[in-house]
């Protein structure tokens, strides 16, 4: 499992919804990831907000217009996360640093990924 894969995950909410692991690799080596949620709930009025980044539907595996949600992240247990197939999806390079950025607007912090 590494940083900017997307899964399937039963979330604490008792949802299934897909996740994208911001952890780093070698924390997802344990029982857990960090992760921020995905949600296809009022997309466009949140797809322009710092702390959100948009994704439209067909892109990294997602069947619909969805965000990310940088204030909603959470660690999951990897066995509540659906591995069997691999990822769905994963966040290029520019996605992942657009994610991390939102990630820093919520932690008032300027964060850039490595």
């Amino acid at each position: 499992m590494h940083q900017g894969e997307i899964y399937w995950a039963l979330t604490p909410d008792g949802k299934k919804r897909p996740v994208i692991v911001v952890s780093r690799d070698d924390l997802n080596r344990g029982d857990y990831a960090v992760c921020v949620l995905i949600t296809s709930a009022h997309v466009e009025r949140r797809r322009d907000l710092p702390n959100c980044v948009p994704f439209r539907a067909g892109e990294y595996g997602l069947d619909r217009d969805c965000i990310a949600q940088a204030e909603a992240v959470t660690f999951l247990e990897l066995h509540d996360l659906d591995t069997s197939s691999g990822p769905i999806g994963v966040l290029d390079g520019d996605r992942l640093r657009a994610l991390v950025h939102a990630l820093g607007h919520v932690l008032d912090s300027d964060c850039e990924p490595r």
